[in-house]
């Protein structure tokens, strides 16, 4: 791969550190932002959110440029955005090779294995390469996903992705509102890290307290996996849809189906009935690789954003869905002074 070297400050380890986002644009010292906050109390502003870059996916590792065209056409489009988007969210998947991932795929093959964490190492250096050309206004913010650190993640695999790209979980202020990065893979399966799992949750309320006390206009929550998929309380056993493998890999039968995706309810339970607690107005995702908007019976929206890499088509979305299907592209989120806020899908097809 041919990208160019990194230049740009406050991206990666130096921005997600001590559990926050170092950023200029984005001060989290109390003083300053509540000096800031007063300058700027009466303009709305505006932050990304996408998903699954995925680099590799297509072509199942053997090449990787394909993705990376794809980030360059969505860097591209929000390097033009006026106003300029304060942060851009990057929920998850931000690259395919994951050794334990392979390892299940491939049967167990001991040396096309050993090479997975060469091939990884390789696609994180690209996938950051390519992202540092976002403008440098724009704080950039980088969530695990599954391909990241494995659909069981485990101390060795999360450290592979902190090392690459800074603090696996963090939260921070922009403006009044207060933000939520999750690992949501030691919700999705916890088994090997029950410790980081315990922790994190421990985190997680200390955050929302702490938002709740500060009074944050909006607490959004930002991780790789829905928290659900259709409504908060659906089981394995009521998910009927599924979607196709993506024709890139080959005529198959084989699907993946909706549970596949939703966080289980045993870890879900205890998530939402901390946002429910505390008011959380909205949770932002990936890894559903297309587009599903539904609503907590709280009033939390779920918000799931299509990808930037291969589009699934499920055939549970229900047909009066109107966002847009089968298409790549970000969202757009305005936080309006008011308390309000709207968010757009913006198509890159």
């Amino acid at each position: 791969m041919n990208a160019s070297p990194p230049s740009p400050s406050f991206r990666y380890q130096p921005s997600q550190t001590g559990r926050t986002l170092v950023h200029p644009l984005l001060p989290q010292d109390e003083q300053v932002r509540k000096q800031l906050l007063q300058a700027t109390q009466n303009d709305p502003f505006t932050f990304i959110v996408c998903a699954d870059t995925q680099i590799g996916i297509a072509s199942q590792n053997r090449e990787w440029e394909t993705e990376l065209a794809y980030s360059r056409d969505a860097i591209r489009l929000l390097n033009k955005l006026e106003p300029r988007p304060l942060f851009c969210c990057v929920c998850g998947d931000l690259v395919d090779m994951e050794s334990t991932i392979f390892a299940t795929w491939s049967g167990g093959d001991a040396a096309a294995i050993e090479r997975c964490d060469e091939v990884q190492n390789a696609q994180n250096r690209d996938w950051k390469a390519t992202w540092n050309a976002l403008h440098e206004d724009i704080a950039l913010v980088c969530v695990c996903g599954n391909h990241d650190v494995g659909n069981r993640p485990n101390a060795a695999t999360m450290q592979r992705f902190v090392a690459a790209f800074g603090d696996d979980y963090l939260a921070f202020w922009v403006r009044n509102t207060y933000n939520i990065v999750l690992n949501t893979n030691l919700f999705s399966d916890p088994t090997d890290a029950m410790e980081m799992y315990e922790h994190q949750l421990a985190w997680l309320e200390s955050r929302l307290c702490y938002a709740q006390e500060q009074k944050a206009s909006h607490v959004f929550v930002f991780g790789h996996h829905p928290w659900f998929l259709y409504h908060q309380d659906e089981t394995d056993d009521e998910m009927s849809g599924a979607s196709a493998f993506p024709k890139e890999w080959g005529e198959s039968t084989t699907t993946f189906p909706d549970r596949y995706f939703h966080i289980p309810l045993q870890y879900r339970k205890q998530a939402l009935a901390l946002f429910e607690q505390y008011s959380v107005t909205a949770a932002f995702s990936g890894h559903f690789h297309q587009n599903m908007v539904s609503k907590a019976a709280f009033g939390m929206d779920m918000i799931i954003t299509s990808s930037l890499s291969l589009v699934f088509e499920s055939t549970g979305i229900p047909d009066d869905f109107t966002e847009p299907r089968g298409s790549r592209g970000v969202r757009i989120v305005t936080v309006q002074p008011n308390g309000g806020f709207q968010h757009e899908f913006v198509c890159l097809d």
